[in-house]
């Protein structure tokens, strides 16, 4: 009898055990499987799962530590010339939405890149680049010229002892005119012709 007892005692503990591990099991399937219909409902409808945080963006300053690089083209002689430099002052904590906004004042400004570090802007110049030379004439007389950051001719070098007048008149022309020049070693080629 009393390994009867026992025999029953362990029949209705495994009877428990067995039903509760089933009711336990389907219970949490159920919950498992509504979350994933929610989700997928959520993604139909654009909706990301509820959280109880929200990751916020925050947008990047210009500090007085970014450089700013510009890369000029000069249309008529297709050279691009980089230059770096330090950040103005005006720039300072503005956010890249604000510099797209205040370039729109600069038709001939792009920006091409933005970043805390660095800004990187695109400008566009309808003049000859600083690495020209121009052999001209002052004041009847040969003269070499540079170009400078504006595109205007200063004064280099001038040849008082060589008068254009001497010259043929196809060449006094075209010195008159200007001779675009691009290197130095080209300079020395083209000046050679007129002053030997």
């Amino acid at each position: 009898m009393k390994k009867n007892k026992i025999i029953l005692i362990f029949l209705f503990s495994l009877t428990l055990f067995v039903s509760s591990f089933f009711i336990g099991y389907n219970l949490i399937g159920r919950i498992v499987q509504y979350n994933d219909i929610q989700q997928i409902k959520n993604k139909k409808d654009g909706l990301e799962d509820n959280l109880d945080f929200e990751i916020t963006k925050e947008d990047i300053l210009i500090s007085p530590n970014t450089i700013i690089e510009e890369r000029i083209y000069h249309t008529p002689c297709g050279h691009v010339i980089t230059k770096t430099r330090e950040i103005e002052e005006e720039y300072i904590n503005m956010t890249k939405d604000d510099l797209l906004q205040y370039l729109e004042n600069f038709p001939e400004k792009k920006l091409i890149s933005f970043s805390q570090s660095k800004i990187t802007i695109g400008i566009t110049k309808n003049h000859l680049c600083e690495n020209h030379y121009v052999i001209g004439e002052k004041d009847g007389n040969i003269a070499i010229y540079k170009i400078d950051e504006n595109g205007q001719r200063k004064l280099e070098t001038f040849f008082p002892d060589y008068p254009i007048s001497l010259l043929m008149e196809a060449d006094q022309n075209k010195l008159i005119e200007g001779i675009v020049i691009d290197s130095q070693e080209e300079l020395s080629n083209v000046l050679e012709n007129f002053i030997s």
